[in-house]
């Protein structure tokens, strides 16, 4: 399989966006940067995600620049 279509993988949080939307950087590819949102399970469980955190993302299928947050990683910076 290739490692760009990895299912999951951890991003730092760059930006927090307008209507709960986070812009991630990811660290492989290098500089890779997708635009994400909390996916249901994280929002229900009370999951807070500020600028310099460090996440786990599932890159969405049908567009590579898009994604879900589906938890923090437990490596941060």
């Amino acid at each position: 399989m290739n490692d760009l279509h990895a299912t999951t993988f951890e991003a730092t949080v760059v930006a927090e966006l307008p209507q709960h939307l986070y812009r991630l950087e990811a660290e492989y590819p290098a500089g890779a940067v997708l635009t994400a949102s909390l996916s249901l399970d994280a929002r229900r469980i009370g999951v807070h995600v500020r600028t310099g955190q460090r996440v786990l993302v599932q890159r969405a299928s049908l567009d590579p620049g898009r994604g879900i947050i589906t938890g923090l990683a437990l490596r941060q910076r």
